[in-house]
């Protein structure tokens, strides 16, 4: 005849019972408390890569479809009352409008005649838009904004540009044709990020117009959780030179970017994952000389902190 448990051994089971069951929680509790950890990280990254891969599309497509003879530069980047910078972008594309992508060249007939399209095949590739910027073949704009119609006899290049409509006090961005000015500047949206509302977002505004000296446009943010957004250039034989401060650059024209800008490089610090009251943060955010400043709090230090740099070559700075 078997016999039973007695209390005392009841109780030393439960004891061990608990004690496992104890471990056994911390354990997840910890694996949960980094799997958060992980996947705010790994949020922060992908939408991270998005943006920058829109930035880099802009940078690169810095004075696409601007002539010779417009006097706006390709490239600008100023700095606020508050010392923030301002990378302004002009162009005719604008990667989120599928109106102005692609170009054409095209023959044409006399004034006002339907361009024969010749490059790329109309029949697998039309123009997008019925508004367009001419170009002549040494690379001069002949209309800066008119319907897709012929400016005159001869062959041309036709960039595609949306219908802009200037209302009283208005004009375009540019000065002797339409153009989008694709702006990048750190501002508080309203719209806040929960990973990190005390932290600025890196705002991309899209303008074809200026009124009473400011553009009109869309600002939307790009990168979420940004403490600093700095930018420098390769200008001629010089390397990591600031735009904001370099009398070269500051007094440039176009004609002097076109020659002498070879890169653009582009700093940013973004905050990754949560708050960690038993992580420190130890890292540099200098890289080739530049400082990108941690905010103020205290509290900084408890953040993982990444510095992100893009070394950009504009591509279509014909000169």
């Amino acid at each position: 005849m078997r016999k039973a448990f007695t209390l005392i051994e009841l109780l030393i089971v439960l004891v061990i019972t608990l004690l496992l069951l104890s471990a056994i929680y911390l354990g997840y509790i910890s694996l949960f408390k980094n799997f958060l950890k992980q996947t705010t990280i790994s949020t922060v990254q992908i939408e991270s890569s998005v943006g920058l891969e829109v930035l880099r599309q802009d940078v690169e497509h810095a004075g696409y479809g601007i002539g010779l003879n417009e006097s706006t530069l390709p490239i600008r980047t100023e700095v606020d009352s508050s010392g923030s910078y301002h990378l302004k972008i002009h162009s005719t594309y604008n990667t989120s409008n599928d109106q102005t992508r692609g170009w054409a060249l095209v023959n044409c007939t006399g004034i006002g005649m339907p361009p024969d399209q010749l490059a790329p095949d109309s029949s697998s590739e039309p123009f997008p838009s019925n508004k367009a910027v001419f170009m002549d073949l040494t690379g001069d704009v002949v209309n800066g904004y008119t319907n897709f119609a012929c400016p005159d006899a001869g062959y041309y290049l036709a960039y595609p540009v949306p219908k802009i409509r200037l209302r009283s006090g208005e004009k375009f961005v540019c000065t002797n044709q339409a153009c989008v000015e694709i702006e990048y500047y750190l501002y508080n949206t309203s719209s806040k990020n929960p990973l990190c509302p005390d932290l600025p977002s890196l705002g991309r505004k899209v303008s074809w117009k200026v009124r009473n000296g400011r553009t009109v446009g869309h600002l939307y943010p790009i990168l979420d959780c940004v403490a600093d957004f700095k930018v420098r250039y390769d200008w001629g034989n010089r390397a990591y030179v600031d735009p904001v401060t370099d009398s070269a650059i500051v007094g440039a024209s176009s004609a002097d970017e076109r020659e002498n800008l070879k890169v653009v490089h582009i700093y940013l610090l973004i905050r990754e994952g949560k708050y960690d009251p038993n992580y420190t943060f130890t890292g540099n955010t200098s890289i080739d000389g530049v400082n990108l400043n941690l905010p103020s709090s205290p509290d900084s230090l408890h953040y993982r902190w990444k510095v992100i740099k893009l070394s950009i070559e504009p591509m279509n700075l014909i000169k």
